[in-house]
């Protein structure tokens, strides 16, 4: 499994709307200046975040983005699941008996643990620790 650009593209979008105040609206051409990502592609995937209920969508003269709910609400797998569909690492994981071998084999066991371990870390990390920059080789930071 790897995070396509899509995936993180948003991340990198709503990391940058998690810095702003809540209350302002961003404009994707502001968002896909400072983050280098091509404005239309930043529009197509804020359309699908938007959707998915993790960003609010302001139409008009003063439109724009912002979060959807909270930055301390919003956790890496939703954003990472939204753009790229559930997360398996091996065929084997998308659902129960997807693979014929899954009973006998010796690897499905060693999979499925490293996928929950890999979620578990997604379901903590919030864009709010990104954000402050609280995420140091693996654990949460203090403060």
């Amino acid at each position: 499994m790897q995070i396509t650009r899509s995936g993180e593209y948003g991340l990198r979008g709503l990391l940058f709307l998690a810095k702003q105040s809540p209350e302002r609206v961003t404009l994707v051409s502001e968002i896909s200046r400072d983050q280098n990502i091509p404005e239309t592609f930043l529009a197509k995937i804020f359309q699908r975040l938007s959707k998915a209920g993790l960003l609010r969508s302001v139409r008009g003269a003063k439109g724009g983005f912002s979060l959807g709910k909270p930055a301390k609400e919003i956790t890496m797998r939703e954003i990472i699941e939204a753009l790229e569909g559930p997360i398996a690492l091996n065929r084997c994981l998308v659902k129960e008996g997807e693979c014929a071998e899954e009973k006998v084999c010796p690897m499905h066991q060693v999979w499925e643990e490293v996928q929950q371990r890999f979620l578990e870390i997604l379901d903590r990390t919030t864009i709010e620790d990104l954000a402050r920059g609280m995420v140091r080789n693996g654990r949460k930071g203090r403060g």
